[in-house]
């Protein structure tokens, strides 16, 4: 399918998220087990949280082991989590793929 102007599908979009690149992107919150969330959230220059990131790297790690206390099952979950690779104060957001609006100011379409 060859796509024109401003958009894209969200598997490339999440191609380029997998990639290990910073990326802008629009997407809104869900939480389904807490029945919370349809706020809009816009992330400029975040990045996809990977377990094999050296500790220093790491947001909101400050004690000298990272160390999740459960599984996340986020491939289950069809969801990711991303921070914010100039401060790593900020806490990660788990996002879920089907939930994303706009990726690098292209408006993502299913496919």
């Amino acid at each position: 399918m060859e796509l024109t102007g401003n958009v894209i599908l969200r598997s490339e979009a999440m191609k380029l998220v997998l990639s290990g690149q910073p990326f802008d992107m629009e997407f809104v919150t869900a939480d389904r087990r807490r029945g919370t969330g349809g706020e809009l959230k816009s992330v400029k220059k975040w990045m996809k949280l990977r377990e094999d990131l050296p500790n220093e790297k790491i947001p909101g790690s400050f004690a000298p082991k990272y160390r999740r206390e459960r599984d996340s099952n986020n491939w289950g979950n069809r969801t990711f989590r991303i921070f914010d690779p100039a401060d790593r104060s900020q806490h990660p957001i788990t996002v879920h793929f089907r939930l994303i609006i706009s990726f690098n100011q292209k408006t993502v379409l299913n496919g």
